[in-house]
């Protein structure tokens, strides 16, 4: 990193003759939690003529750039709600989703910079792993349907589940797991990386009997 030059003669200099070079910050690498800030610096001299050597790698920059999308693990939705009254009943469809923003489901770029070099950062969700508690899972595709009112008693069309029994507990534990691929490019190359995030909920889940009476009657 340039740098204010100091008077000929400041012990800055450490003896180094200030005609024939120049002094930068070389920032050693990216500390703190997440690699959200450069870490170490100390001043170097650099000759005339000698370009300085790449403050941070491209990779940290990609970190930096990865850090600063906030991703987020998929943020449930279920139909029957999970507080909903009931919840969920035995034989019917259950749809699941995740609230759709950048954090959640994206795409979101994002590009960090140090001296000269960029590298530019984007994560995109590939699909949402739903491990249901009664021992299935359902990869879906993307982030699923929302439910609507008009659709009561349909199965999703994408990402849905029936369930068989009820719940030793009386809710079954529900996670769903993001998976983001994520790819960046800047300062000579380029790499790509997979990250999976992952959020969980409960469901209580219901069984109706249907009786006979004499007189035809049901409950």
């Amino acid at each position: 990193m340039e740098i204010p030059q100091p008077a000929v003669g400041d012990p800055m200099w450490a003896g180094k003759d200030a005609a024939k070079g120049r002094l930068v910050v070389m920032i050693c690498g990216v500390g703190g939690p997440g690699g959200g800030y450069p870490g170490d610096s100390r001043v170097a001299y650099v000759p005339n003529g000698v370009p300085p050597v790449p403050q941070v790698s491209p990779a940290e920059l990609a970190r930096q750039a990865i850090d600063q999308m906030g991703l987020s693990a998929p943020d449930i939705r279920l139909a029957p709600p999970a507080d909903s009254p009931h919840g969920a009943t035995i034989g019917f469809p259950v749809w699941m989703w995740s609230a759709r923003s950048e954090a959640t489901t994206g795409p979101v770029t994002r590009t960090a910079t140090a001296g000269t070099v960029s590298v530019t950062a984007t994560a995109k969700l590939t699909g949402i792993t739903w491990r249901m508690g009664d021992g299935a899972a359902k990869a879906c595709a993307g982030p699923g349907t929302p439910f609507t009112e008009d659709r009561a008693g349909l199965a999703s069309p994408d990402c849905g589940h029936v369930y068989l029994t009820k719940a030793p507990s009386g809710a079954f534990s529900i996670t769903a797991t993001g998976h983001w691929e994520i790819s960046w490019t800047g300062g000579g190359t380029s790499d790509s990386e997979a990250m999976d995030l992952t959020s969980n909920a409960q469901l209580p889940v219901r069984e109706i009997r249907t009786l006979n009476s004499r007189g035809g009657s049901h409950e």
